[in-house]
């Protein structure tokens, strides 16, 4: 992954739209966050950037730790720069901490500019507390001066809506089962549904209606789709819809509130948030339709709440038209859960069981199996759920990848054994069954120079790694180089392979084995 100085950090994030941009150029999370942080603590730059990074707990929990991150957004909520003032105000409700309430109150009475407001108010919401609450039962919101104010008008309004329910009683719904069968779309790896209809079938499900990228099923027994590994998540299909706010709430809303009504304990209000995926360019648009959609869901039985959510109404398509779906938070999709630890590049645990089961019938039970960049153990993991096997051996170059594995590996109820070391160094004193790697990408980690070491190497050293018929899987986007150094290596054959995607990317499965 790219790591970015600081001066082509703030170059990135001067242009429009720079902090999005910055976090989708592939670059090294940890230490874009890193350099933010010092760059907001010096100047107060890069705050939007580390608004856009806070998905991460890890990085909250850093932050809240962090004496002079705190003094430079207590500092910054006053400043002249009134975008700045406005991240700051976001950063303070991301960290929760009641020291920032009097700051906020104090700020959002002196603030002057109406579109930095609706982020102090959020932020006190976020926080909570008596005295939060109490001040913001009070604010009265000034109504707009001339027709420019009127957009800032209603988001100030809204956030005022938004804060002020937080402080709301709210009651747990708990998931009690449906009494009839609902159709649920599982979203699969690209062309791999194969194998989760495979693994549908096994379960006694009937899957229907295959697509390139998921089947659906129509079942009462919904958490008992759980047992399957190679989706990605689980959806209820509503229908489609124009791009129009008012058409899209009278389709969602009543199937919502009936989804929600007839398979939970407890008494409506339900809480949602709603989740635009459509191909809209403009930001105001996007924020405009979320906005208008979700005010016009809500009713007795339903309250948008996008901080504190029990469902989730998902939009996706385009301006010309949408479809639309509904995914439930209340019930724990559990199983990944051993994933607690991760490494920049990491493969989803969904992906690997697929890739995995996609090279099944090349397996055998009771294998020894090895994974040459074993990352955080993802797929040694997979490969245990998979069918027994007799060990698991990780090796990976990278101390922090090694400790990752072991957590998780440990959390996940697996025997395996971890080794840091450079495979292309490694010393195999007995041949493995089976080798399975998700291989490091040019474009993600690395470079395509020290790929094709690596990937030469390790064609090389198949026959001392594996037994003679061993296979190895192996998982990458730079599909063309590997396949051309499988070619031209006598001792292996190419027996499988198929292109997938993962994550905006097209990467390939090959099954490779030793003569």
């Amino acid at each position: 992954m790219k790591r970015f100085t600081e001066e082509e950090i703030l170059k990135i994030i001067g242009e429009p739209n720079g902090a999005d941009k910055l976090v989708n150029m592939n670059a090294d999370p940890d230490d874009l966050f890193e350099k933010a942080v010092s760059l907001f603590e010096k100047s107060g730059l890069a705050s939007a950037l580390i608004v856009r990074l806070l998905n991460k707990k890890q990085y909250l929990i850093k932050l809240s730790e962090d004496g002079d991150f705190l003094s430079a957004v207590s500092r910054n909520l006053t400043g002249e720069n009134a975008k700045l003032r406005r991240n700051s105000a976001r950063l303070a409700g991301a960290l929760k901490r009641g020291s920032f309430v009097p700051e906020l109150i104090s700020a959002l009475e002196n603030e002057t500019q109406r579109f930095v407001r609706p982020s102090f108010i959020l932020a006190l919401g976020s926080i909570g507390g008596e005295e939060a609450k109490a001040y913001l039962a009070n604010y009265k919101v000034a109504p707009p001066a001339d027709e420019t104010e009127e957009k800032h008008f209603r988001e100030e309004t809204e956030a005022l809506k938004t804060a002020l329910r937080s402080f709301a009683p709210k009651e747990e719904h708990a998931f009690t089962g449906f009494t009839e069968p609902y159709a649920v779309e599982l979203r699969a790896p690209d062309l791999l549904t194969q194998q989760l209809r495979e693994e549908l079938s096994e379960l006694g499900f009937e899957p229907y209606d295959d697509r390139h990228d998921s089947i659906k099923v129509k079942t009462a027994d919904y958490p008992a789709l759980f047992g399957a590994r190679c989706f990605i998540e689980a959806l209820f299909p509503v229908g489609t819809a124009d791009c129009v706010p008012s058409a899209v709430a009278k389709k969602a809303a009543p199937f919502m509130y009936k989804l929600m009504r007839s398979s939970h304990s407890g008494n409506p209000p339900f809480r949602f948030r709603v989740e635009l995926k459509a191909e809209i360019r403009d930001p105001e648009r996007r924020q405009t339709l979320v906005r208008e959609i979700a005010d016009m869901c809500e009713s007795d039985g339903l309250v948008n709440a996008p901080s504190d959510y029990e469902a989730e109404l998902r939009i996706e398509g385009n301006e010309k038209g949408v479809r639309l779906f509904v995914k439930l938070y209340t019930v724990k999709d559990t199983r990944f859960s051993y994933r607690r630890e991760s490494i920049p590049a990491s493969i989803n645990p969904a992906v690997a069981a697929s890739v995995l089961r996609f090279a099944q019938e090349h397996f055998k039970v009771g294998a020894r199996v090895i994974d040459p960049c074993c990352g955080s153990g993802t797929m040694l993991i997979e490969r245990a759920m998979l069918s027994p096997c007799q060990s698991l051996t990780g090796v990976d170059i990278a101390h922090r990848a090694i400790d990752a594995a072991r957590t998780n590996t440990s959390l996940a109820g697996v025997n395996a054994k971890y080794i840091v070391n450079d495979i292309l160094r490694f010393e195999c004193h007995r041949p493995y069954d089976e080798l399975i790697a998700n291989l490091p990408f040019g474009n993600r980690v690395g470079t395509h120079s020290s790929c094709e070491k690596l990937y030469r190497g390790l064609i090389e050293k198949l026959p001392e790694l594996l037994k003679k018929g061993g296979v190895a899987v192996l998982y990458t986007m730079e599909f063309t180089l590997l396949k051309k150094i499988i070619k031209e290596n006598p001792r292996v054959t190419l027996i499988k392979q198929q292109r997938t995607e993962a994550g905006g990317l097209t990467p390939m499965i090959f099954i490779v084995e030793v003569n």
